[in-house]
């Protein structure tokens, strides 16, 4: 455990924002890695997650009475203490391969300081390949607009024509360096020759859809008893064109994508662990966001089930009833493989199976982010994130 005297001594270095103490401190603040005085004594049952429940009074809280309104709600909430503008993708190359992408950009108030930091990840079946980045605005690698939408970190960059979509969407290991497929034939093998262990996605994003706002309103609840939030909306139906350099090539792509924005102050009680989160489609016009938030004492659910016509309807706690499964004897992951999701209201019953065991994110907080397929009462496909089932 870092103790709160060196973050102190850390802190010093933002103001100087030195690059590499920019990306020591954030790393640790990534892991929560924070004890509440300067003793040097380990805090043995503060889990790396319980940064999440932290609440010193410094920030907003989620309200009901708050109303989102667009575009503002795509910009920066930093009344709040952190935030996130979330994709995921399934996608399909030219010659049938299935591959599943994420992007994540996070932004986190330490004191009066904003740090930023983005996640991306491209898998099939088999592998799973990841990337980071991380900066603030004051020193100038990070930059986000709201008319147009745009959001770029170092090389990295979501830029809008509108309002957050239709947009273009550039992530990967190495961004610049790998050349693209209008290149010449001579300079694209000579740079893909360099480049074979290197990964990158090139997005067209669009929508003719209108956000649906998750809870009431957008309020979404995470705790069955304490008044613990989020504002939360969500864009289930995106269409995805595009293009990404895998396994040494590059491959046109097409699919579908699920965007998920959400602010808060304090996303866990002392009592929870950590979350269960599922997008699905059930169809191509309707899809299904549950998740769980597992606690000591009592679980909190909720889900939604959104139509491409517009229409949103929640489902209540007690309604959805989740049962996770470690299927494989020989794994030595610690996160479920499958899990059986039943909402009778709904007509739903379905296995929800975890198509690659690899997927893990390591950046900081440990959590799983992974494409699934589910079948039984629906067939279909989408995504799973998992966490606080490690302790790193």
């Amino acid at each position: 455990m870092i103790n709160i005297c060196l973050i102190h001594s850390l802190k010093h270095n933002l103001n100087n924002c030195h690059k590499q103490s920019l990306k020591s401190l954030l790393i640790l603040l990534a892991c929560g890695q924070f004890v509440t005085g300067c003793s040097e004594e380990p805090d043995q049952k503060h889990s790396p997650l319980k940064l999440l429940a932290d609440d010193n009074g410094q920030f907003a809280s989620p309200s009901m009475t708050n109303k989102i309104i667009f575009p503002q709600a795509h910009a920066p909430q930093k009344a709040y203490r952190q935030e996130w503008w979330y994709l995921t993708t399934t996608l399909t190359t030219e010659d049938g391969q299935s591959l599943a992408s994420q992007w994540t950009l996070f932004r986190r108030a330490v004191g009066d300081k904003h740090w930023y930091f983005a996640h991306a990840a491209l898998a099939d079946a088999q592998s799973h390949n990841t990337a980071y980045r991380n900066g603030r605005e004051e020193l100038g690698n990070v930059n986000i607009t709201t008319e147009p939408f745009n959001a770029t970190i170092d090389d990295w960059q979501w830029q809008s024509s509108s309002n957050l979509l239709p947009a273009n969407l550039v992530y990967g290991s190495a961004v610049g360096s790998i050349a693209s497929e209008t290149d010449s034939l001579i300079k694209e093998n000579t740079v893909v020759a360099a480049a074979e262990n290197h990964w990158q996605v090139e997005l067209n994003l669009s929508t003719k859809q209108d956000y649906f706002l998750q809870g009431e309103n957008g309020f979404s609840l995470k705790h069955p008893k304490l008044n613990i939030a989020s504002h939360y909306y969500s864009q289930p139906f995106i269409e995805v064109t595009g293009k990404v350099y895998w396994q040494g090539k590059w491959q046109k792509v097409t699919g579908q994508a699920w965007f998920d924005r959400e602010w808060a102050s304090k996303m866990l009680g002392q009592d929870q662990q950590g979350w269960d989160w599922f997008s699905l489609r059930l169809n191509e016009n309707t899809a299904l966001m549950v998740f769980r938030v597992r606690s000591d004492s009592e679980d909190y659910f909720y889900a939604s089930i959104m139509a491409r016509d517009g229409e949103i309807r929640s489902i209540a706690s007690h309604e959805i009833n989740l049962i996770s499964h470690n299927n494989n004897a020989t794994s030595d992951s610690p996160y479920p493989q499958s899990f059986s999701l039943v909402i009778a209201k709904e007509n739903i019953d379905i296995k929800v199976e975890v198509l690659n065991e690899q997927q893990i994110m390591r950046f900081g907080i440990e959590y799983f982010e992974g494409m699934v397929n589910f079948s039984g009462s629906h067939q279909g496909e989408g995504f799973v994130e998992m966490t606080g089932y490690s302790d790193n």
